[in-house]
């Protein structure tokens, strides 16, 4: 079996263009690579910045990217014609109830005899 390698290129910034002095975050993130395990093999001087190469080297790693599932099966088609199909409404039905349009109460009343004035006779 081929041993695994890996190369990464780091640019470090440093506090002063021109200087030596690597900036905090440069710093800290170059101790954390050194200390898991990877080597510094090359480094190249920039006047803002340092470019270095790291590599490590061991067995491969897990898979990231897991292979997709097999899709399922199709679904059967859906049995019972109108049963929870479109204009069910709520539990009272499609609508109205008590109050509702075309309910008991749900158009205005007109005025009877205890309205006021006595409601006028229909033309014919």
């Amino acid at each position: 079996m081929a041993e695994y390698k890996e190369v990464v290129h780091e640019r470090l910034y440093l506090k002063v263009p021109g200087g030596e002095q690597l900036r905090k975050t440069s710093a800290g993130r170059l101790k954390h690579m050194l200390a898991d395990g990877w080597r510094e093999t090359q480094r190249w001087d920039h006047p803002e910045h340092v470019t270095v190469r790291l590599e490590r080297t061991g067995h491969a790693p897990t898979m990231k990217i897991l292979p997709k599932p097999p899709a399922p099966p199709p679904r059967a088609p859906r049995q019972g014609g109108f049963r929870g199909g479109f204009n069910r409404g709520g539990p009272r039905g499609p609508r109205g109830g008590p109050g509702g349009p075309g309910g008991p109460g749900g158009q205005s009343r007109q005025a009877g005899p205890a309205g006021g004035a006595p409601a006028a006779p229909a033309p014919t």
